[in-house]
């Protein structure tokens, strides 16, 4: 695709607009602040909670739109809902029924601004290091409301994540399973993700999916790389991001992504 054509861009965040440390390097910062005053149309699409991407959407002069919960929950400016897609309270059921005790695992149940959890565990501790502000304790979800996202967290380095993953989808038709991490796996409603609420952003502003340009780094990104008209892959993804990308970039540490997005839109920023 020409260049020329593409009118926005949509980040993910850890491993790709993020360091790893989970800052935003001095020169992608300046890189954001042209694209706003050129009216490039800047996004964030995250599988993070709304309140961690709104956070980061405002350090770097955003008010929206934007997507959290892996697309299931899409705000635009003035933290207006575009777009809300719980999951099937069977499904939820279905869910906490089966891995409720699993001790492989560490439920996360998001709904809306909100994050609930069993009980603070290690898995739990982790997360919260990563995007800084701590869960609600609600023991066996008595009390929980509608459910956009559950995350199911095991440990790292076992092969729990793939088996687990495995073992959803071959459970249920309602939902759609995706790993932002090999030992993340978000489960959503059938149908939702990133690539979808790329085309709801991108419509909110008059735009259409394939006027956006889009990088990712995990196998959640990939619908967000096949909906957009320039696909950008982390060098450190999965082969199936980086098979579909138009372009491999570095690491998420060494601003290459910065560089590559400063040549596409023809605003390199200065070293």
């Amino acid at each position: 695709m020409n260049s020329g054509a593409l009118r926005g861009v949509a980040l993910d965040l850890d491993g790709t607009l993020l360091r790893s440390d989970h800052s935003v390097s001095a020169r992608m910062r300046s890189l954001c602040s042209a694209l706003i005053r050129q009216g490039i149309l800047l996004t964030l699409i995250s599988s993070r909670p709304p309140r961690s991407v709104e956070e980061i959407a405002r350090g770097l002069g955003l008010e929206g739109p934007w997507a959290a919960l892996n697309g299931a929950f899409v705000v635009g400016a003035g933290r207006e809902i575009l777009d809300r897609s719980p999951l099937p309270e069977a499904s939820v059921e279905r869910l906490l029924s089966r891995y409720g005790r699993d001790e492989r695992v560490s439920l996360n149940l998001y709904a809306g601004f909100d994050w609930i959890v069993q009980a603070i565990d290690d898995r739990v501790r982790g997360e919260v290091d990563i995007i800084g502000f701590a869960p609600t304790v609600d023991v066996g979800f008595a009390s929980r409301p509608a459910t956009e996202k559950i995350l199911m967290i095991t440990d790292e380095g076992s092969d729990d994540g793939a088996r687990i993953a495995g073992e959803l989808e071959a459970l249920d038709d309602d939902v759609a399973v995706a790993r932002s991490k090999p030992n993340y796996i978000e489960i959503t409603r059938s149908e939702i993700d990133k690539g979808r609420a790329l085309a709801l952003i991108a419509a909110s502003r008059g735009l259409s999916a394939r006027e956006m340009a889009a990088a990712g780094d995990g196998e959640n990104d990939v619908p967000l790389l096949r909906a957009c008209g320039y696909p950008i892959a982390m060098g450190h993804g999965p082969r199936s991001l980086r098979q579909i990308a138009e372009l491999v970039v570095g690491s998420n540490d060494d601003d290459s992504l910065t560089d590559a997005l400063g040549r596409l839109f023809g605003l390199l920023p200065s070293r």
